[in-house]
């Protein structure tokens, strides 16, 4: 059995966190809050000035190296960022972390004539930027991808198929993770494509949250690709995607508070102010139960959260166990602390006149996104016991 981590870490924000933090909190409450409602509503995509005003909160490459265009701010920061965008508009959220997404794995295994053409207009809310990794067979199991790119004079002439890409229907550009060889990790290769590219078509898929970002499935119908859009090297595809989807599970767990935190607020606001038998439902006893297991799930999804953040940021041997960790906890509580919240509300929270209902729908998909909570338990247990249960 591998040894178990050490515990101990501070987390007190620091003074420039702290600014940082209620600046943009000023920002989202006053600009951002009043058309969320409206836009989900109408499943309008969030407005491109709020996108590329992101960039100015250090949110738009804010964990790429200042070299590549970026703030390289530590996990803790960007972390904190997230769960207040996921906290006003978890819409808006997705197509930050996409963007990030798409954009760190440029940076990392982009040319530097391929960096210098799109990383500016990505990092800066221009373009749009998609991830695709996911196909109609291919979801956790992600070393067994279906698409192909079979190599030409000038590069790779691609086809196949990619399911639930988010920003996929707006996506100008992104990065495809393809096979170029016959089976196995080692034949996955990350190429970087544009929507305008002949053979390329995209249709948008309905979904139960998050109305205001996109998802869509993307087909790729021998879509030439250059040879200098190769991301990384040649077969090196499937490490790049995991490195960075260890990242994606802290980011989604923050993202999980953010609307654990807006969820519970709701509450405690609405039972204050809701009165049956003559009082605010805030003093009755069972209602004080709901509220206090959903201040303490936060909370336990705050710790973790942070926990796996601090790893991240200290590169520590358990940070890919922490980061499953922190992503199965935080998923699973927004969803009691949303459900309770909404049963709070009563009959007023199955409706759309308040927003506990759009909290719930809105974070239902976390506990699938970057590996589904069963896969994380897999991975917990497999950190300690050396031992995997998918092969």
């Amino acid at each position: 059995m591998n040894a178990m981590p050490d515990l101990p870490m501070n987390f007190q924000l620091s003074a420039d966190q702290v600014e940082l933090q209620d600046a943009l909190r000023r920002y989202l409450q006053s600009e951002v809050a009043p058309i969320v409602d409206e836009h989900e509503a109408q499943s309008r995509m969030v407005p491109a000035q709020v996108v590329r005003a992101m960039h100015d909160f250090g949110l738009l490459g804010g964990l790429l190296p200042e070299a590549s265009g970026g703030f390289a701010l530590p996990m803790t920061t960007y972390g904190m960022l997230i769960a207040e965008v996921a906290r006003v508009w978890p819409s808006l959220r997705s197509i930050v972390s996409t963007s990030n997404l798409a954009a760190s794995v440029l940076a990392d295994g982009g040319s530097p004539e391929l960096k210098q053409k799109y990383l500016p207009r990505i990092l800066s809310g221009e373009a749009i930027a998609s991830f695709a990794l996911s196909e109609p067979n291919i979801g956790s199991d992600a070393a067994n991808i279906e698409t192909r790119a079979v190599p030409t004079g000038q590069g790779w002439k691609v086809s196949g198929r990619k399911l639930y890409i988010s920003l996929g229907p707006v996506c100008e550009l992104g990065v495809v993770f393809v096979r170029t060889g016959e089976a196995g990790r080692r034949q996955v290769s990350c190429l970087l494509f544009e929507s305008k590219m002949p053979g390329f078509s995209v249709s948008a898929i309905p979904k139960m949250g998050m109305h205001s970002c996109p998802l869509g499935e993307l087909l790729f119908d021998d879509v030439e690709i250059p040879r200098e859009h190769l991301v990384g090297a040649e077969g090196a595809g499937f490490a790049l995607a995991k490195k960075y989807l260890n990242i994606g599970r802290c980011v989604v767990a923050f993202s999980a508070l953010g609307i654990a935190e807006a969820a519970c607020e709701a509450a405690v606001r609405y039972a204050g102010e809701r009165v049956q038998f003559g009082r605010p439902i805030a003093g009755f006893q069972l209602v004080q139960h709901m509220i206090a297991d959903m201040l303490t799930l936060v909370e336990t999804s705050r710790l973790l959260c942070y926990r796996a953040a601090d790893a991240l940021d200290r590169d520590a041997p358990d940070s890919h166990m922490l980061c499953s960790m922190a992503k199965r906890h935080a998923t699973d509580a927004v969803l009691r602390v949303a459900e309770q919240a909404l049963q709070v509300h009563g009959g007023a929270g199955y409706t759309a006149l308040f927003p506990v209902e759009r909290y719930y729908r809105d974070a239902r998909h976390l506990s699938i996104a970057e590996g589904t909570n069963q896969i994380q338990s897999l991975l917990i247990a497999q950190s300690v016991l050396g031992v995997s249960a998918l092969k």
